[in-house]
């Protein structure tokens, strides 16, 4: 986190527009900072921690509700002009949000409240499913997979690898035919090259011409210093569409190392409390976010404050467990 820190506060040496630049680092690293240390903390109170979970999974209810009805009077698209938020987002939200089901799961000692986490597992595959989001079949996939080998390993899971293998072949099925699914009602059948993709070698171009710098760290700044790289058949394509790509325009190679180096930090961390079901949940976030992150780039915001959150109370639970222990 400090070696990230650091990168961010250097780029804005080079920025394209420092005052810009101090206010995204002020909104991405101040406040999610603030947000995992509060829920580090949280995290060590077990009681509390269940209720604000509950409370978040009454939000998931809400969400559910309002997205549902306004999708069915928009002619069944999702209406993006909602107060719920954009599809994006709300499929970020989804893969943001399994894995505290799955701790819920782990956690539940009665049938009934076990029933009640997977009717919420429920609510949230519905919501997945109308935003028409693709990317976040892949997404949700990976979380399951971290999950089920996580839960053989430590022998939470009775199955023999061959049925594990099995559920594992299950899991990819699934997530592939809804990505064809949804393919076919957005696209039309269409399974040609994606625009991002077309794209992502001229972006890759630019951080590799400077290497060392970018723009200076946040969203809009590639707009602000690369306003011709914005292709003309795509004008949301005023980003890179991808957290590391993103970090290379705004701060070269040493922004996507410093990135890959929080997000292997924290899935160590998470991998050596594996027998926890906050380090199972913990690895499931890491991998979910950065898988989901790949196709755009929705680590900014909300969704970057719920997912350092989510990171500080899975830490501190481990952490308080270890402690107990």
């Amino acid at each position: 986190l400090g070696l990230w820190a650091i990168v961010c506060f250097v780029s804005l040496a080079y920025a394209i527009d420092p005052l810009y630049s101090l206010g995204e680092i002020k909104n991405e690293l101040g406040y999610t900072m603030m947000a995992f240390f509060a829920f580090f903390m949280l995290g060590q109170r077990l009681s509390e921690t269940r209720f604000v979970l509950r409370l978040a999974c009454a939000g998931l209810c809400l969400m559910t509700v309002w997205g549902t009805a306004t999708w069915a009077g928009n002619d069944y698209a999702w209406y993006e002009g909602g107060r719920h938020g954009g599809s994006g987002a709300i499929a970020s939200f989804a893969v943001t949000f399994v894995p505290v089901l799955l701790w819920m799961s782990l956690n539940e000692t009665t049938q009934k409240a076990r029933r009640t986490v997977l009717a919420y597992f429920v609510l949230l595959l519905w919501l997945a499913a109308i935003t028409g989001q693709r990317a976040i079949w892949p997404a949700l996939a990976m979380e399951t997979l971290v999950a089920l080998i996580a839960l053989k390993r430590t022998g939470r899971v009775d199955m023999p690898w061959p049925r594990l293998a099995l559920a594992i072949g299950a899991v990819m099925t699934m997530a592939v035919t809804g990505l064809l699914l949804i393919n076919q009602h957005r696209q039309g059948g269409d399974y040609g090259m994606d625009t991002r993709m077309a794209f992502w070698p001229s972006v890759i171009d630019v951080i590799a011409t400077h290497p060392w710098a970018g723009s200076g760290f946040g969203m809009h700044s590639f707009k602000k210093a690369y306003p011709d790289l914005i292709p003309a058949y795509n004008t949301q394509l005023w980003h890179a569409h991808n957290v590391f790509l993103n970090h290379g325009i705004w701060m070269g190679w040493p922004g996507v190392a410093a990135l890959a180096a929080v997000f292997l930090g924290f899935g160590r961390f998470f991998g050596r409390h594996i027998n926890s079901p906050a380090g199972i949940a913990g690895l499931s976030l890491v991998v979910g976010v950065v898988v989901r992150n790949q196709f755009n780039d929705f680590f900014v915001r909300d969704l970057s404050l719920l997912f350092w959150a989510l990171c500080g109370l899975f830490a501190g639970i481990c952490l308080a467990r270890r402690g107990a222990s």
